[in-house]
C-alpha cells in the first residue's frame, strides 16, 4: 500500500461547502480509480488548512490516477470547481510502516475520534527504519495505555517532503478533557520519559498538531457522525492548539 497526503488551504467561509462538493463531485470518481479516502480533516489551529489522506494499492495505481487527473473530463470538471474553494494544494507520497493499519482495518476497527493527534518528526539520515521500528515495538503499546490508538505511521518518500519525514496519526479523544487525561497519563509515565530520551537520538525535531474529524463521509471521523451519508451541518468551532511536553 501507498498513501497520498494532501495539504489543502481552503477559503475559510467555504470550508463546509468544499467538504460537501468534494464528497459528491470528486470522492466517488476518485475511488473508482483506486484512490480511497482514509481521512479528511480540519487542521487546528490553522482552520482554513485541511488534510486529506488517501490509500492506493501501489505505484502502478498512482500512474493510473495521474492519467485520470490529466485526461478524464470528470477530473477536469472537479479541478475547475475546486478553484473556487481552495487556494493551495500540495501533496506527499507516504509508505506505511508494517504495523500501520490499512483502510480495511480502520473500517473494521474502532478508530473513530473527534480529535486526532498528528506528529511530524524529522529523523536523522540513516535512522528512519530504526525509529519506525521503535514506534511499533515501544510507543504503540505505551500510547494504548494512555488511551490512544495508532491510525497510521508513514515515511514520506516523494512529493513536497523533506528527507527523513515520519508522520504518525493517533486517536486523541472526543473532547479536549479527553486529551488532557491522555497527556497527563503520558507525562506521568516513566516509560514515556525513557522513550523521549531514546527517540531524541533519532529525531531532533517533532511537531504536534490536532486534526479534527468533522467530515461525515470520512472513514476517520467523530463517532457523533455515525452515518457516512449524514446530511446534517458540521459546525466548526475554534479549538486550542495541541500541547505536549513537560510543563
Amino acid at each position: 500500500m501507498l498513501y497520498l497526503y494532501d495539504s489543502i488551504t481552503i477559503v475559510s467561509r467555504f470550508q463546509e461547502e468544499f467538504w460537501k462538493v468534494m464528497g459528491t463531485d470528486y470522492v466517488p470518481d476518485a475511488e473508482k480509480q483506486g484512490l480511497r479516502l482514509v481521512g479528511m480533516f480540519m487542521v487546528g489551529i490553522h482552520y482554513n488548512e485541511n488534510l486529506a489522506l488517501w490509500e492506493v494499492d501501489d505505484w502502478a495505481a498512482f500512474d493510473r490516477i495521474q492519467e485520470f487527473h490529466d485526461k478524464d473530463p470528470l477530473a477536469k470538471v472537479w479541478e475547475r470547481e475546486a478553484v473556487d474553494y481552495r487556494t493551495d494544494w500540495v501533496g506527499k507520497v507516504l509508505e506505511p510502516a508494517p504495523f500501520s493499519p490499512t483502510l480495511a482495518q480502520i473500517k473494521d476497527g474502532d478508530y473513530k475520534s473527534t480529535i486526532y493527534l498528528h506528529t511530524l518528526a524529522q529523523v536523522l539520515p540513516g535512522k528512519v527504519d530504526e525509529y519506525v521500528n521503535a514506534i511499533g515495538t515501544e510507543l504503540v503499546p505505551m500510547a494504548q495505555n494512555w488511551g490512544m490508538k495508532l491510525v497510521g505511521c508513514y515515511q514520506a518518500v516523494a512529493g513536497t517532503a523533506g528527507g527523513g519525514e515520519v508522520i504518525n496519526i493517533w486517536t486523541a479523544g472526543n473532547i479536549h478533557s479527553d486529551w488532557v487525561k491522555i497527556r497527563e497519563a503520558s507525562l506521568n509515565d516513566p516509560a514515556n520519559k525513557r522513550w523521549e530520551v531514546t527517540a531524541g537520538q533519532w529525531r531532533p525535531k517533532v511537531v504536534y498538531r490536532f486534526l479534527y474529524g468533522l467530515v461525515p463521509y470520512s472513514p476517520l471521523r467523530t463517532p457523533f457522525l455515525q452515518d457516512e451519508a449524514a446530511s446534517e451541518e458540521v459546525r466548526t468551532v475554534a479549538m486550542p492548539e495541541v500541547g505536549w511536553g513537560k510543563e
